[in-house]
């Protein structure tokens, strides 16, 4: 029910107008954390074309980079067929990356 009631918040908050506090695209910061998040994107969609089923197994040895959590909020265990990650960082308190088999997306820090 928690997980639940966390991605409504979070879909919620970016739906929000200027929801990411407008954060410069430009700042290498922002980038590489953005360039992180892809990538887990990409290994989690090779992991699964490799394995039937998304598991974290591609992330074993994933860089993120300085300062940056990686956290596993939703996931299907039976079938292996959705999941939710959220990569967080101290040195970007202001957002966060969602990854979801439906691709990354950039959301207010909650």
């Amino acid at each position: 029910m928690a997980a639940l009631a966390l991605a409504l918040l979070l879909a919620l908050a970016a739906c929000a107008p200027g929801a990411f506090g407008g954060a410069d695209p430009n700042d290498p910061v922002v980038a590489e954390l953005q360039r992180a998040a892809e990538i887990i994107f990409h290994r989690m969609e090779l992991g699964k074309l490799e394995l039937g089923a998304y598991t974290t197994t591609p992330l074993v040895d994933a860089r993120i980079p300085e300062g940056a959590t990686l956290t596993l909020v939703e996931y299907d265990a039976e079938a292996g067929s959705t999941y939710m990650l959220m990569l967080t960082s101290s040195r970007f308190p202001e957002g966060a990356w969602r990854i979801t088999p439906r691709g990354v997306s950039r959301v207010a820090a909650g």
